[in-house]
């Protein structure tokens, strides 16, 4: 029997529950909450529309690797019970950022770009989205001592997003440098939450191997840290991009 898409998707994330800014409000109101348990689903399929000029494909594997980050930022217990968190690879808790593991076209970085957007509005919730290879492009930019304290310190907010590591090169300014690790080490020791992305690191697509081979790019230090910086989650399913 085939399960109709858009009643799962209705099913799994009617459920949710955001506090709503009106934007129409005035300034006595600015700051009133109010509770709307489907306005970030309609927000975030328009966003997504808008940001990537088509509509997001719903498909109970799409359903199901959104839902856990919905989930997530929310604080909805059903994410301790989300299919796709690795409870044995790392305990899950609200207080550590994300980091997903997945194949390509499966929307991790499609997904986060509309959260950024969605979550601008929510001081909570802001985050900054840059890409891994970004921020080493960035960093090769940088001329003086002064201008590599001004860049590390703009990584240093209180959530961050850092899209595809994994996939950067060392950065050869005046010295080799890998960026990512200096950058993932720093928000360790301030614990601030940082939300990652990476692809299989190996065919077999073993998140566990990708772990692994994350340890031995960025180092011993980075490695130990992973499983207290983050809840682990594994996107499963065919590319939403065909």
């Amino acid at each position: 029997m085939r399960t109709n898409k858009t009643n799962t998707a209705s099913d799994l994330l009617s459920q949710f529950q955001v506090v709503h800014y009106n934007k129409k409000s005035d300034n006595k109101m600015k700051n009133e909450k109010k509770y709307d348990k489907d306005s970030l689903w309609r927000t975030f399929l328009s966003k997504f529309n808008e940001i990537h000029g088509k509509k997001l494909m719903l498909s109970e594997e799409s359903i199901t690797n959104l839902s856990v980050i919905f989930y997530y930022f929310l604080k909805e217990k059903k994410f301790f019970e989300s299919v796709n968190l690795r409870k044995d690879i790392s305990k899950p808790s609200f207080d550590k950022g994300l980091l997903i593991i997945g194949g390509y076209g499966l929307g991790k970085t499609d997904f986060f770009k509309v959260f950024e957007a969605v979550f601008n509005v929510y001081p909570d919730l802001r985050f900054k989205f840059f890409t891994a290879k970004g921020l080493v492009r960035d960093f090769e930019k940088c001329q003086t001592p002064f201008d590599k304290e001004h860049f590390f310190k703009k990584t240093e907010r209180k959530q961050l997003f850092i899209d595809d590591i994994n996939s950067e090169q060392e950065a050869s300014n005046y010295g080799k440098k890998d960026v990512i690790e200096e950058i993932l080490y720093n928000r360790y020791d301030y614990r601030l939450r940082t939300f990652v992305t990476c692809n299989y690191t190996n065919s077999d697509n073993c998140a566990i191997r990708t772990l692994e081979d994350l340890g031995k790019r960025y180092g011993g230090r980075i490695y130990d840290r992973l499983f207290e910086m983050f809840n682990i989650i594994e996107f499963k399913g065919r590319s939403i991009r065909n």
